[in-house]
């Protein structure tokens, strides 16, 4: 399954610039906090997959983080049937998806509340809390689209510890993030964008394979139908009653081949401009040369 871009908001990460190593952090506005388009019914339908035969993998939940799941579950409840009320109604307390023909008890949900919201929504849903020494761990999540770690490895960690394989954090960003996430408020939600350059179309994907060999067959003459551009598009707001920091992850991808020729040109020049260190760490040996034969065709 390899979803497009949103075509009404083009999730595109790049400027022109050379590579930088950034938060690149924006303002977001609160109705533009969830985002569906034609793959949503596809996207719900994989998630529903993954929490029926994968549910370990892709949900887990810390004693003390019912409440910020509850919390998430009801700002929910009020936000998709006003932003999108051809999709969800709202009567009371039942919230009805007329796209999966579910229905749901936001009082007295069938299932923990975070799980419900991660079967409401195409984005993947994380939160943060303060773990034993104050600082913020990861204290509950539904992660059905994972790009390269694994649920279980990362729950109840704090930040350093989850972003250590992340090339350069620890000297660029671990401080102004801890910052940032300190001093986040209610009324100031932010967002951002990641990105990666795979050789496999699956959403579902837990497995680090920065660090294997080159694959042989993949060519400059088929890796524009075998190569793929992910990006992440990411908001981070806090909770105003428990105060959890809810990080959410909406996965886009799209074969390179499909990219228009400007895109083709910015995308080229970051992958002639990435640090050693990134290249390692997104695995850009593996993929960056066969891409970089496909963009420059495209950008001619």
């Amino acid at each position: 399954m390899a979803p497009t871009f949103p075509p009404e908001r083009p999730c595109w990460p790049f400027d022109g610039a050379d590579y930088r190593m950034a938060m690149g952090l924006l303002n977001l506005d609160p109705a533009d906090w969830i985002e569906i388009d034609d793959t949503y019914p596809a996207l719900m339908a994989e998630r529903r997959r993954l929490l029926a035969e994968s549910r370990d993998a892709v949900y887990a939940a810390l004693p003390g983080s019912e409440d910020a799941g509850a919390e998430l579950l009801g700002m929910l409840g009020d936000h998709l049937p006003a932003r999108f009320p051809g999709l969800f109604a709202r009567d009371g307390a039942r919230l009805a998806n007329r796209a999966t023909g579910e229905a749901w008890d936001l009082a007295g949900p069938a299932a923990p509340p975070l799980e419900v919201a991660g079967r409401l929504v195409p984005e993947d849903l994380c939160l943060m809390l303060p773990g034993p020494d104050g600082a913020p761990v990861l204290a509950a999540a539904v992660l059905c689209f994972p790009n390269r770690w694994r649920l279980a490895e990362k729950i109840g960690r704090a930040m350093p510890a989850i972003h250590g394989p992340v090339a350069l954090y620890p000297d660029k960003l671990q401080r102004p993030v801890d910052r940032f996430i300190g001093a986040l408020s209610p009324e100031r939600p932010v967002w951002r964008m990641n990105w990666s350059l795979n050789d496999d179309p699956a959403l579902f994907q837990p497995v680090e394979v920065a660090h294997t060999d080159p694959r042989g067959d993949i060519t400059a003459e088929n890796a524009g139908e075998r190569l793929f551009l992910r990006i992440e598009r990411q908001t981070l707001r806090r909770l105003p009653a428990t105060g959890a920091v809810l990080f959410t992850i909406r996965t886009y991808q799209r074969p390179i081949g499909l990219l228009a020729p400007g895109e083709a040109a910015q995308f080229a020049r970051i992958l002639r401009t990435v640090p050693e260190e990134v290249v390692r760490y997104k695995g850009l040996h593996r993929t960056a040369p066969p891409a970089l034969a496909v963009l420059d065709r495209l950008a001619g």
